[in-house]
């Protein structure tokens, strides 16, 4: 029941509906069974691994919160935090780290092999388990309690609205929220579609319609060189952004209906000047979890070592990052090439600010913004592809056989969808742009009178109609 069909539309109402008509007492009851029916929606088996996980890490918490002043509380945390890394290493990667035994085998003609098991990968698994990992390393630090209230406790893991693909929310953030009755407000609701309506325009119009040609070159990248290869270069920065914004865009409007604000993901990163910056607006409830729980933990714990210590943490974290996205080779490039250029502009930082200082501002703002949408670009060929040996064949023929020809690949179709794409996504830029420079354009929307704000909903949800493109899961959905 992805969040642009007509099934989560009426999902959606009844839900609506019921939340607000039920009675307050009954709100928590009605999210919780509204989660459970969209869960079982994708599969009735996904809901009883699902409530095996809640009920599972509700009990740790609890345990862990009754043996906070024992001496076994050291024991107890490193059981609760392995049983999810093992629930999620299992399921995840059990497969991964076969496949790499074997292969390890094979280099010395050893005889036999590890049978891969038949495994499906939990939906949202990844989501979860790092909710429910911060949600016990906090217990521990005793920076909150244990809830003990089940219904509470299970809608901050599988509240549905993030449940497929995040954002990785806060237990400090989402239970004060959700512990509290909430009166109907029509601003909530009317910011709440105003949300969804700009995320399924950033979804549908632009990462749909940019879907097809960037996964039509990665599922047959043997066919191509030249000048597709740089098309899809700098295109599938815009695809992801405006998918996977896009999404979180949707979720945070439908939580918003109900009252409930999760965190935001995206920051305008393609403003970032650079690499460190970028991760401080993209994915930013996953790169902020790691920073609290990873990185800033390991550098305080080994800070005697000093910039050695922060080098390390930086790697770590960033291979948690890369990891955390899948089972793959490609996932721990991308996670070291973040890693590589982080540590390269922790250890250069003055002299490259020394060089700067120098030079007009604006040239040093538009050719570090660049730099850093090109490095992103950079790591996405490996993000996307389906090997190591795919992704090198990206960057080794993107120069090769170059001809200003794209009738030959077919790789974008002779339709009005794709060019609509790019229009609609200069829209947003400019937004962006406008924003950067403390512009308050949503305020200014507000203020136009309604014949203009209706116009320009009626554009959005005319253009999601007739350019809704031939893509439909979010990108998200596979970790």
């Amino acid at each position: 029941m992805h969040f642009d069909s007509l099934y989560f539309f009426v999902f959606l109402a009844v839900t609506f509906l019921l939340y607000y008509r039920i009675g307050y007492k009954f709100q928590q009851l009605v999210l919780f069974a509204a989660s459970i029916f969209f869960i079982a929606f994708l599969s009735p088996k996904l809901v009883v691994f699902t409530l095996i996980f809640v009920i599972l890490n509700y009990f740790l918490g609890i345990w862990l919160q009754k043996k906070a002043e024992t001496r076994f509380r050291v024991t107890v945390f490193w059981i609760t935090i392995a049983a999810n890394i093992g629930i999620l290493g299992f399921f995840k990667y059990i497969n991964f780290f076969f496949e790499n035994v074997n292969l390890f085998l094979s280099l010395f003609n050893a005889q036999g092999s590890l049978k891969l098991l038949d495994l499906i990968i939990p939906v949202g698994i990844s989501y979860y388990t790092f909710q429910a990992l911060g949600y016990l390393i906090r217990i521990n630090r005793k920076a909150e309690k244990a809830e003990t209230s089940f219904l509470a406790f299970a809608n901050y893991l599988i509240f549905f609205p993030k449940f497929l693909a995040g954002p990785v929310e806060r237990s400090n953030h989402f239970f004060p929220q959700i512990s509290k009755p909430v009166l109907f407000q029509a601003d909530n609701v009317t910011a709440g579609l105003r949300l969804f309506l700009w995320g399924m325009f950033k979804k549908v119009v632009i990462g749909n319609n940019l879907a097809d040609p960037v996964y039509k070159l990665y599922n047959n990248i043997e066919d191509y060189t030249g000048l597709p290869l740089l098309i899809i270069f700098f295109l599938q920065a815009i695809h992801l952004y405006a998918d996977f914004s896009g999404y979180t865009d949707m979720a945070l409007g439908v939580a918003r209906i109900f009252g409930i604000k999760l965190v935001d993901n995206f920051n305008r990163p393609f403003f970032a000047r650079n690499v460190g910056e970028f991760w401080r607006r993209w994915h930013i409830s996953l790169s902020s979890w790691c920073n609290d729980f990873i990185f800033s933990p390991f550098i305080v714990k080994y800070r005697k070592y000093g910039n050695k210590a922060a080098i390390a943490g930086i790697f770590i974290t960033f291979y948690v990052i890369g990891i955390w996205h899948g089972a793959n080779w490609t996932f721990v490039a991308v996670g070291l090439l973040q890693g590589i250029a982080i540590s390269y502009e922790f250890a250069t930082k003055r002299k490259r600010l020394q060089i700067a200082s120098r030079l007009p501002q604006g040239l040093v703002t538009f050719v570090s913004r660049t730099l850093t949408y090109l490095f992103f670009s950079l790591t996405l060929v490996f993000f996307n592809s389906q090997n190591i040996h795919d992704a090198f064949y990206f960057l080794s023929h993107i120069f090769s056989d170059f001809r200003f020809n794209l009738s030959g690949n077919k790789l974008i179709y002779d339709s009005a969808s794709f060019f609509v794409a790019i229009i609609a996504f200069g829209v947003i830029y400019i937004k962006e742009m406008l924003q950067e420079m403390k512009v308050d354009v949503p305020s200014y929307f507000y203020g136009l009178p309604r014949g203009l704000r209706w116009t320009g909903y009626y554009l959005m949800m005319v253009a999601v109609f007739y350019y809704s493109g031939a893509g439909d899961a979010f990108v998200y959905l596979q970790f």
